[in-house]
Parts: C-alpha cells; structure tokens; sequence
C-alpha cells in the first residue's frame, strides 16, 4: 500500500480487509481520487489493530476529509504541533521560574529569620501552633 502502482483493485481488496464494501471504495475514489484513498486506507488498517473501528467507512470517509495520514504534515498540523511545542516550553519556563523565585523567597525569609527571630515578634503570640512548628523546624536546620 501507498506505492507507485496504486490501482482500484489494490484499493477494493484493502477495503475488504478493512471490512468496507467495494461499491463504497469506488464511491470514495470517485470523489476523492485514487491516491487519498489508498494512503488513508494504509492509516485505517493500522488503526484497527490498535483499536475497534465501529464504521470502517465512515472513518475512512472522515480521514480522507481531514488528512490523517501523518505521511504529508499540513500546515495547520505542522502549525498545531508547534503551537503545543511552544506552550510546554513556556510551561516549563514558568515552572523554572516559580522555582527559581521559591528559592529566593526560602533565603530571604531564613535572611530575615536570622536577623530578626519570629518569636521576638510583637505578633508571635497570634501565630498558630503548627506555623510555629514549621518554623522552628526549619530554623533549626
């Protein structure tokens, strides 16, 4: 499948093996041409040995629609996949960048702890439990 020498009969005797019937191959060949139909067909076979496909035909008809064979990216595909490579970059960027800051706030807080102990604090005394627990715990590392 999606040689040089792709014929209707090649594309009938796909279709049976993908369960489509040959009135529905010709069909689609007459719409949509030979070559689109043999290069989705080659996408459905693979796909129904990974998966059930409930209606061969009517997946084959919308693949045919909407290109999915990964063999010619398309522009928006193509446009798409860069769209989502760009946001897990920005994501993780952010992510560093939390980070980054989080660290930054843990020293200066342990900078202020030092120079000035919370529990000197005029307002240490409405300060919860588990907070002063924390605090200590981190103080005495």
């Amino acid at each position: 499948m999606g040689d040089g020498n792709v014929t209707l009969e090649n594309c009938i005797f796909h279709g049976g093996r993908c369960h489509i019937t040959p009135d529905t191959i010709k069909a689609l060949v007459k719409r949509y041409g030979l070559y689109m139909v043999d290069r989705e067909l080659a996408v459905l076979w693979y796909e129904m040995f990974n998966q059930e496909v409930r209606y061969p035909a009517a997946w084959l008809k919308r693949a045919i629609e909407f290109s999915y064979s990964p063999q010619i990216p398309h522009a928006e595909y193509v446009q798409d996949k860069h769209g989502k490579i760009r946001q897990a970059r920005g994501l993780a960027k952010e992510k560093a960048m939390k980070e980054a800051y989080a660290k930054i706030d843990e020293a200066m807080a342990a900078e202020r702890e030092a120079e000035m102990p919370a529990a000197q604090s005029e307002f240490w005394q409405f300060v919860p439990a588990k907070v002063k627990e924390k605090i200590a715990a981190s103080s005495a590392k």
